[in-house]
Protein backbone atom coordinates (compact mmCIF):
# COMPACT_ATOMS: atom_id res chain seq x y z
CA UNK A 1 0.00 0.00 0.00
CA UNK A 2 1.41 3.65 -0.69
CA UNK A 3 1.26 6.01 1.77
CA UNK A 4 1.20 9.88 2.46
CA UNK A 5 2.14 11.36 5.43
CA UNK A 6 1.33 15.36 6.53
CA UNK A 7 3.31 16.33 9.13
CA UNK A 8 7.46 16.84 8.53
CA UNK A 9 8.51 17.50 11.92
CA UNK A 10 10.96 15.59 14.77
CA UNK A 11 8.28 12.54 14.76
CA UNK A 12 8.05 12.05 11.06
CA UNK A 13 11.98 10.97 10.68
CA UNK A 14 11.19 7.89 13.51
CA UNK A 15 8.56 6.83 11.28
CA UNK A 16 10.79 6.79 8.01
CA UNK A 17 13.41 5.00 10.21
CA UNK A 18 10.88 2.04 11.14
CA UNK A 19 9.12 2.12 7.67
CA UNK A 20 12.05 -0.59 5.77
CA UNK A 21 10.42 -2.68 8.59
CA UNK A 22 7.30 -2.85 6.69
CA UNK A 23 8.23 -3.65 3.14
CA UNK A 24 4.49 -3.96 2.42
CA UNK A 25 4.25 0.05 2.36
CA UNK A 26 5.71 2.41 0.12
CA UNK A 27 6.29 6.35 0.38
CA UNK A 28 4.30 7.83 -2.00
CA UNK A 29 4.68 11.74 -1.12
CA UNK A 30 4.14 13.73 2.00
CA UNK A 31 2.82 17.43 2.86
CA UNK A 32 3.85 20.11 5.92
CA UNK A 33 2.40 23.33 5.51
CA UNK A 34 6.19 24.82 6.15
CA UNK A 35 7.98 24.72 2.66
CA UNK A 36 11.14 24.72 4.16
CA UNK A 37 10.47 21.64 5.91
CA UNK A 38 8.70 19.82 3.79
CA UNK A 39 11.41 20.76 1.46
CA UNK A 40 14.96 19.22 3.45
CA UNK A 41 12.76 16.33 4.49
CA UNK A 42 11.79 15.50 0.94
CA UNK A 43 15.32 16.00 -0.12
CA UNK A 44 16.95 13.60 2.88
CA UNK A 45 14.96 11.28 1.95
CA UNK A 46 14.16 11.34 -1.75
CA UNK A 47 10.39 11.77 -1.43
CA UNK A 48 7.71 13.19 -3.42
CA UNK A 49 6.62 16.89 -1.94
CA UNK A 50 2.68 17.97 -2.44
CA UNK A 51 2.25 21.48 -2.29
CA UNK A 52 -0.82 20.89 -0.49
CA UNK A 53 -3.17 18.59 1.59
CA UNK A 54 -5.80 18.71 -0.96
CA UNK A 55 -2.72 17.57 -3.43
CA UNK A 56 -1.85 14.78 -1.52
CA UNK A 57 -5.05 13.40 -0.34
CA UNK A 58 -6.50 13.62 -4.13
CA UNK A 59 -3.47 11.62 -5.48
CA UNK A 60 -5.56 7.70 -6.27
CA UNK A 61 -2.37 5.24 -5.61
CA UNK A 62 -2.58 6.51 -1.84
CA UNK A 63 -4.34 4.45 0.46
CA UNK A 64 -3.09 5.60 3.86
CA UNK A 65 -2.41 8.43 5.41
CA UNK A 66 -0.01 9.30 8.55
CA UNK A 67 -0.94 12.42 10.26
CA UNK A 68 2.23 13.29 12.46
CA UNK A 69 0.92 17.09 12.80
CA UNK A 70 0.21 18.65 15.92
CA UNK A 71 -2.19 17.93 18.17
CA UNK A 72 -4.59 20.48 17.90
CA UNK A 73 -4.70 19.47 13.92
CA UNK A 74 -4.95 15.89 13.80
CA UNK A 75 -9.16 16.04 13.74
CA UNK A 76 -8.76 18.29 10.48
CA UNK A 77 -6.55 16.48 8.90
CA UNK A 78 -7.88 13.37 10.07
CA UNK A 79 -11.26 13.66 8.99
CA UNK A 80 -10.11 15.56 5.61
CA UNK A 81 -8.41 12.23 4.83
CA UNK A 82 -11.02 9.96 5.88
CA UNK A 83 -13.71 12.06 3.35
CA UNK A 84 -10.88 11.56 0.74
CA UNK A 85 -11.58 7.87 1.36
CA UNK A 86 -7.94 7.27 2.80
CA UNK A 87 -7.33 4.62 5.62
CA UNK A 88 -5.70 7.07 8.73
CA UNK A 89 -3.21 6.16 10.87
CA UNK A 90 -2.58 8.91 13.48
CA UNK A 91 0.20 10.15 16.42
CA UNK A 92 -1.41 10.63 19.62
CA UNK A 93 -4.68 11.75 20.65
CA UNK A 94 -6.76 11.39 17.68
CA UNK A 95 -8.78 14.44 18.22
CA UNK A 96 -8.60 17.10 21.18
CA UNK A 97 -12.15 16.77 22.19
CA UNK A 98 -13.86 13.50 22.99
CA UNK A 99 -16.94 14.30 20.46
CA UNK A 100 -14.41 15.16 17.78
CA UNK A 101 -12.56 11.58 18.08
CA UNK A 102 -16.15 9.77 17.96
CA UNK A 103 -17.43 11.96 14.82
CA UNK A 104 -13.89 10.38 12.94
CA UNK A 105 -14.72 6.77 14.59
CA UNK A 106 -18.33 7.10 12.71
CA UNK A 107 -16.73 8.49 9.51
CA UNK A 108 -14.52 5.74 9.41
CA UNK A 109 -16.99 3.18 9.88
CA UNK A 110 -19.29 4.89 7.37
CA UNK A 111 -16.72 5.13 4.41
CA UNK A 112 -15.38 1.02 5.30
CA UNK A 113 -12.27 2.34 6.42
CA UNK A 114 -9.16 2.12 9.29
CA UNK A 115 -8.84 4.56 11.97
CA UNK A 116 -6.20 3.79 14.45
CA UNK A 117 -3.68 5.58 16.10
CA UNK A 118 -0.51 5.73 18.08
CA UNK A 119 0.59 4.58 21.16
CA UNK A 120 0.04 0.96 19.02
CA UNK A 121 1.59 -0.87 22.26
CA UNK A 122 -1.92 -1.70 22.77
CA UNK A 123 -2.07 -4.15 20.21
CA UNK A 124 1.37 -6.16 21.04
CA UNK A 125 1.75 -9.10 23.44
CA UNK A 126 1.15 -6.92 26.81
CA UNK A 127 -2.06 -5.39 25.63
CA UNK A 128 -3.23 -8.99 24.10
CA UNK A 129 -2.82 -10.16 27.48
CA UNK A 130 -4.30 -7.63 29.83
CA UNK A 131 -7.56 -7.91 27.32
CA UNK A 132 -7.75 -11.83 27.93
CA UNK A 133 -7.36 -11.66 31.06
CA UNK A 134 -9.74 -9.38 32.07
CA UNK A 135 -12.31 -10.47 28.92
CA UNK A 136 -12.44 -14.45 30.82
CA UNK A 137 -12.58 -12.57 34.28
CA UNK A 138 -9.29 -13.73 35.07
CA UNK A 139 -8.22 -11.03 37.39
CA UNK A 140 -12.07 -9.79 38.77
CA UNK A 141 -13.87 -7.07 38.00
CA UNK A 142 -11.77 -4.30 36.96
CA UNK A 143 -12.42 -0.57 39.54
CA UNK A 144 -9.39 1.20 38.58
CA UNK A 145 -6.41 0.93 36.22
CA UNK A 146 -3.20 2.89 36.75
CA UNK A 147 -0.48 3.02 34.10
CA UNK A 148 2.64 4.78 34.30
CA UNK A 149 5.35 5.47 31.45
CA UNK A 150 9.01 5.79 32.93
CA UNK A 151 11.10 7.29 30.21
CA UNK A 152 14.64 7.37 32.49
CA UNK A 153 16.53 10.24 33.03
CA UNK A 154 14.92 11.85 29.55
CA UNK A 155 14.17 15.03 31.76
CA UNK A 156 18.01 15.96 32.59
CA UNK A 157 18.79 15.43 29.33
CA UNK A 158 19.72 18.52 27.21
CA UNK A 159 16.25 18.18 25.06
CA UNK A 160 16.61 21.94 23.55
CA UNK A 161 19.61 20.57 21.52
CA UNK A 162 17.58 17.41 20.31
CA UNK A 163 17.41 17.48 16.04
CA UNK A 164 15.97 14.76 13.93
CA UNK A 165 18.27 13.30 10.96
CA UNK A 166 16.83 15.53 8.99
CA UNK A 167 17.75 18.44 11.76
CA UNK A 168 13.82 18.90 13.20
CA UNK A 169 14.61 20.00 16.67
CA UNK A 170 13.14 17.96 19.37
CA UNK A 171 11.93 20.47 21.77
CA UNK A 172 12.02 24.16 21.79
CA UNK A 173 11.33 26.72 23.83
CA UNK A 174 8.40 29.01 22.77
CA UNK A 175 8.50 33.22 23.16
CA UNK A 176 6.94 32.94 26.69
CA UNK A 177 9.94 30.49 27.63
CA UNK A 178 8.27 27.55 28.38
CA UNK A 179 8.99 24.35 26.76
CA UNK A 180 7.03 23.55 23.47
CA UNK A 181 6.58 20.11 23.41
CA UNK A 182 7.50 17.62 19.99
CA UNK A 183 4.19 17.25 19.00
CA UNK A 184 3.99 20.87 18.54
CA UNK A 185 6.72 20.61 15.72
CA UNK A 186 4.66 18.67 13.16
CA UNK A 187 2.79 21.11 11.12
CA UNK A 188 0.07 20.51 8.62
Amino acid sequence: MQIGIVGCGYVADFYMTTLVNHPELRLAGVYDRDPERRAVFCRHYNARAFDSLEALLAEPEIGLILNLTNPHSHYVVTKAALEAGKHVYSEKPLAMEYAQAEALVELAEAKGLSLSGAPASILGEAGATVREAVASGQIGSVRLVYAELEDGPVFREPVHEWRSVTGSPGRRRTSTGSDAPWSTLATI
